[in-house]
């Protein structure tokens, strides 16, 4: 899966490394204090330790869903590391460095979440019927093609698409909505590549801060949000 991203990604990725660096001083300064540094069982889960973050660094690197699975566990992790160090074993330093670890893993996780690159996209729903998504045009260098939006937040969207773009690419969003026809300008900002079959997955970042431009974009995520209920009720009344 290839991945362009934009300056945020890289900013978490640092913070990412940052915490692994803490998580190993601390891991070692606790087994330093409890004087089991030269123990085998010290240098097993130290191994066990480095794999895990392995896999993590790794999954975030391709954002693979995993991800969110091993920061749950990671949390867990620093917070009873955290909890012994700071009310068993009575090191507080040892306890703060798991404490600054875990801030790190709650701001990274709340960067990362955003639509730019964790698109909350039911992956396995078919039916278009039931998609919380809205159909819109695209104009791109003077070209217009038919998209699909979802997972408005945070001043960001993700767009299907079948025509390629570049990151950094401009782009204008058109849109009929509850018979208002309005546009709204975007900059993608991440790509992913589509399965076989599927339209390219991008993250866009909805760039203008007029109060118009603001309104509209306001008016758009509610009719998502509504219309994404109205979708999940239709779909449960059609099963049940």
């Amino acid at each position: 899966m290839k991945l362009t991203l934009q300056k945020s990604y890289d900013k978490v990725k640092v913070s990412l490394l940052f915490q692994i660096l803490l998580v190993s001083i601390a891991f070692t300064g606790e087994a330093l204090v409890t004087q089991s540094v030269l123990n085998l069982s010290f240098f097993f889960q130290f191994l066990i330790l480095v794999v895990a973050y392995n896999f993590y660094f790794n999954a975030f690197k391709n954002l693979y869903y995993s991800f969110w699975n091993m920061s749950l566990l990671f949390g867990i992790y620093y917070m009873i590391s955290m909890t012994r160090n700071f009310l068993v074993i009575g090191h507080p330093f040892i306890g703060v460095l798991y404490f600054l670890s875990l801030c790190l893993l709650a701001i990274s996780s709340y960067v990362i979440s955003s639509p730019l690159y964790y698109p909350r996209f039911h992956w396995w729903e078919y039916d278009f019927r039931f998609r919380a998504d809205i159909r819109c045009m695209v104009e791109v260098n003077g070209g217009q093609y038919r998209g699909r939006l979802s997972d408005l937040r945070r001043g960001a969207a993700c767009l299907e698409l079948f025509q390629p773009m570049n990151v950094g690419q401009s782009i204008q969003i058109h849109l009929d909505i509850l018979g208002q026809n309005f546009t709204l300008f975007a900059e993608v900002r991440s790509r992913r590549e589509p399965i076989i079959g599927r339209s390219i997955v991008y993250g866009v970042k909805f760039v203008r801060g007029d109060l118009e431009h603001k309104q509209r974009l306001k008016l758009l995520t509610n009719h998502w949000k509504e219309s994404k209920k109205i979708k999940i009720r239709n779909k449960f009344s059609h099963t049940a």
